[in-house]
């Protein structure tokens, strides 16, 4: 069955739907795959304008502005934040390089979109969030997908006390990365490669999205060579017998679902989690084994008519980065610094639990 979806940061009063007459200009740095999906995406929606976009190449930044019809390219990341004419910076570099690009942007005044992961340490998200703060701009990491109505459904309907005490989150995200071809940076050590950088974002985020981000113990675990994990496994212990279950790896593809458990049901957040479009309630009713089933499927929005003819989309459920582009520039018209769906206090708890995983998985090599 279909399901009526309104964003929490306008159903919770904080945001309203932007008139298509305010527009918010978008400099994109960087030109690979995941830049190049934001980009066909950004091109749905009425109040993005794409201003320009950087590269350590000049030619690629050429080619990637004459491709998507974008009006300026530089062929340095600090150019375009100095002298770019855009509101908001799309940083969709490799995550070693994102400090120092999203640092570029804040101290140039604009506000930053940071791709998910959102910095390799603590250390880095405490710097920019603080710079972020003292300079009154908004920042984020991209974890799209709260922003999925599948994913903001399921998460209203576990805080309304439908699955009654939640116990148990389960999520495993795994890609056969060799089938896929991405092995020249994810089992690159310089480059930030490894499993948990990134895909745990996404089973992590689910544990923290239903208990927080303290958790009583952490433990971790996995198979890691030369610096890079190959897979891993993170469990979570929290307070009162709650568990989280975070399964990442690139060997093999998983069937990437996400499980909530609880004392009177559970939801199942299909394939694929990360940018899901359907979701499956099954709720207890009186009598061992009585059940109530329920499908919540949402269709996703449609795509620009130039998708094609500018090289399509990389990866699945791309125009689901409308999603979050949007929720951001209301969250920037109303003058907040953050996204209620994923907040940067939620943020900051992923980075330190983070950092005690990869301390965990590299002492175990």
């Amino acid at each position: 069955m279909g399901a009526d979806w309104i964003p929490l940061d306008i159903s919770s009063g904080l945001t309203k739907e932007l008139p298509e007459d305010v527009k918010y200009r978008w400099g994109i740095c960087g030109t690979g795959r995941c830049c190049h999906d934001f980009v066909q995406a950004l091109k749905g929606l009425p109040n993005a304008v794409l201003a320009c976009v950087s590269s350590r190449s000049t030619e690629k930044a050429a080619e990637f502005a004459a491709l998507h019809g974008i009006p300026e390219s530089f062929g340095s990341f600090r150019e375009m934040a100095d002298q770019g004419d855009f509101d908001i910076m799309y940083v969709g570099t490799l995550h070693p390089f994102h400090r120092e690009h999203a640092q570029a942007a804040l101290e140039a005044g604009k506000h930053v979109l940071v791709e998910k992961p959102f910095v390799t340490s603590l250390d880095d998200a405490l710097a920019l969030t603080e710079l972020a703060e003292k300079k009154g701009l908004f920042i984020a990491e991209g974890l799209w997908t709260r922003y999925f109505p599948a994913v903001e459904q399921a998460l209203h309907m576990i805080r309304s006390g439908f699955l009654g005490e939640v116990k148990q989150v389960e999520a495993d995200c795994c890609i056969d990365a060799a089938a896929v071809g991405d092995t020249s940076v994810l089992f690159n050590k310089e480059l930030g490669g490894g499993a948990h950088f990134f895909f745990s974002i996404y089973t992590l985020g689910y544990a923290t999205a239903v208990f927080g981000t303290e958790p009583e113990k952490i433990l971790a675990t996995g198979h890691v060579s030369d610096g890079i994990d190959f897979s891993n496994v993170v469990v979570l212990l929290y307070a009162d017998g709650k568990t989280g279950i975070a399964i990442s790896g690139m060997q093999v593809e998983s069937t990437e679902e996400t499980r909530i458990l609880g004392s009177k049901g559970r939801i199942t957040i299909r394939s694929p989690a990360h940018c899901p479009t359907s979701t499956a309630f099954c709720g207890k009713l009186e009598g061992r084994g009585n059940v109530e089933q329920r499908t919540f499927q949402y269709d996703l929005p449609q795509n620009p008519p130039t998708l094609e003819e500018t090289g399509g989309f990389n990866y699945p459920n791309s125009i689901g980065f409308q999603y979050e582009a949007a929720a951001v520039m209301r969250c920037i018209h109303a003058g907040m610094r953050e996204a209620p769906q994923y907040t940067t206090s939620e943020m900051l708890g992923i980075q330190k639990i983070q950092d005690q995983v990869r301390k965990q998985l590299h002492e175990r090599k």
